[in-house]
């Protein structure tokens, strides 16, 4: 689907124009606005079904990755983590003058 997407934006930037393929891609132009019209429809068709499917793809994979890395650890090195953080280590210093 993407050589796809990319052969259609190619034709159509010889055709009506780099800006003009990039607006109707991205549905900020409409295709009817544009000349000719015949390779500027199916290029909005394929903006309209590719670029959330890739956005989609990006995202799942970042947070794919997000998950594998948190789940690495041990369960046991994440308690004794936490458990480490609740009991202070040293108490803390005594302030004032006594009075």
């Amino acid at each position: 689907m993407l050589s796809v997407c990319g052969m259609l934006y190619v034709l159509n930037g010889f055709l009506i124009g780099w800006a003009d393929a990039y607006d109707v891609m991205l549905g900020i132009t409409s295709p009817a606005e544009v000349r000719p019209q015949w390779c500027a429809w199916p290029l909005s068709l394929i903006g309209w079904a590719a670029i959330p499917a890739i956005v989609g793809a990006a995202a799942g994979y970042v947070i794919t990755e997000q998950i594998k890395a948190h789940r690495a650890r041990e369960l046991s090195e994440v308690l004794s983590e936490l458990s480490g953080l609740a009991v202070p280590s040293s108490p803390p210093p005594a302030s004032g003058d006594g009075a």
